[in-house]
């Protein structure tokens, strides 16, 4: 099970200080990937302009993976098993 009000809780902060609004937070498991690996989705926008380029998604992916990395080195496991990080 993924808690996605603490993914959020996680998640949020880090697209903030980018400057970024977060829009979505979801966990697609294996039945709704069709099978495929399961995939922990982030959208976030510009608030001035409501969408993120390649480089905006790269930084935010960085930093939402490098924060995912600290808490698990911390004994917190978000999502248990393997994942895809897909941010848009």
């Amino acid at each position: 099970m993924v808690d996605i009000a603490r993914i959020t809780e996680v998640v949020e902060p880090e697209a903030k200080a980018l400057g970024f609004d977060l829009v979505r937070v979801k966990f697609i498991g294996h039945s709704e990937a069709g099978g495929g690996e399961p995939a922990l989705q982030i959208m976030a926008e510009r608030p001035e302009t409501g969408q993120l380029v390649i480089a905006d998604c790269a930084a935010l992916s960085h930093r939402i993976s490098d924060r995912i990395d600290a808490l698990e080195a911390a004994g917190e496991m978000l999502v248990d098993g393997e994942y895809r990080l897909e941010v848009s």
